[in-house]
């Protein structure tokens, strides 16, 4: 009787190849409907391809603008004396002219009121509406700055050096993702406090708790990015110098030839590790290195990130 009791829990107890059979037979089955359902999901997708059809075309032509002009403008700022004022003139053209035929295009939605967070023409209780407005908005500001990078490009060098012009894009870039984090601030809050389909004291609550709940979550972001934007502001203004300038007895040293750009040094600056390189050939690099390109000893404390004129691919949705 006692053995008895004591093979209870035993027998009880689940066999895990029974468990392991009946999640893969569970497995089989989704397998099973997935097969059996994919002409009717097929069929699905495409319609809902064919209602949003312009949304994802105009997507879809909006990233590929974005990404030819910012290959473009990172190499242009790569050539420096050997870049091209024609393509920087051709890329502020088209970038100007595809925001101007875009607002054109969709005039009836005044979607250039959302630039100065004004309230566009549109249903603002659409999910997907509001999704079209901010997505657009973040797109076209992107543009405007990057519109703003090829004017420095078409700068003289001889007006603004290029060092001058790398402090000049991170201070853009970091600009224009400090104002695109406000600017759909008003577009979601609108959506949220017009939430709530119901006009009743339960939705309208609702929706003015959710809205706060943005606001305080967007606010929180903002205090999170002030610091790394007062960085910038200060490096803009400041200037730091990674070194002092060479005499010819140290220029001589190096024979007279930078390691960088293999040329005559222009402008020769003597690191703390006592090697020499050009002023914009080392300023260049330390865009994305915080060491010496020869002995690896760490000269700056910060990567200068968005001097190389590039733009950031985050789209700020919320």
């Amino acid at each position: 009787h006692a053995h008895g009791e004591a093979g209870g829990p035993e027998d009880a107890a689940p066999d895990p190849e029974e468990q392991g059979s009946s999640s893969l037979s569970e497995l089989r089955y989704l397998l099973q409907w997935l097969h059996k359902s994919l002409p009717y999901l097929l069929i699905l997708c495409v319609k809902l391809l064919m209602q949003h059809i312009t949304g994802i075309s105009l997507g879809i032509g909006l990233l590929t603008t974005y990404a030819y002009a910012n290959k473009s403008i990172v190499n242009q700022v790569f050539l420096r004396e050997r870049c091209s004022k024609l393509q920087c003139t051709w890329l502020l053209l088209y970038l100007s002219g595809s925001s101007l035929l875009l607002y054109y295009t969709f005039h009836s939605q005044s979607l250039y009121h959302s630039l100065i967070f004004l309230s566009p023409t549109v249903d603002f209780t659409n999910f997907w509406e509001v999704l079209w407005i901010v997505g657009v908005t973040d797109f076209i500001l992107k543009f405007l700055f990057m519109g703003l990078k090829c004017f420095i490009l078409l700068v003289p060098s001889f007006i603004m050096s290029f060092k001058s012009k790398g402090y000049w894009y991170m201070l853009l870039e970091e600009l224009c993702q400090y104002y695109r984090m406000f600017v759909p601030i008003p577009v979601w809050f609108r959506y949220l406090i017009a939430y709530g389909e119901l006009d009743t004291a339960l939705g309208w609550t609702l929706g003015i708790l959710l809205g706060l709940l943005y606001l305080i979550l967007k606010l929180l972001n903002f205090f999170g990015q002030w610091r790394n934007f007062r960085q910038v502001l200060r490096i803009f203004f400041t200037r730091p110098h990674y070194g002092v300038p060479a005499s010819k007895r140290q220029c001589s040293e190096s024979d007279d030839i930078c390691s960088i750009c293999q040329a005559e040094f222009q402008k020769p600056i003597l690191l703390i590790c006592q090697h020499t390189f050009c002023e914009e050939c080392i300023s260049l690099w330390f865009n994305r290195e915080k060491t010496c390109p020869l002995c690896r000893t760490v000269i700056s404390d910060h990567v200068n990130k968005w001097k190389d004129g590039a733009t950031s691919m985050h789209l700020q949705i919320f």
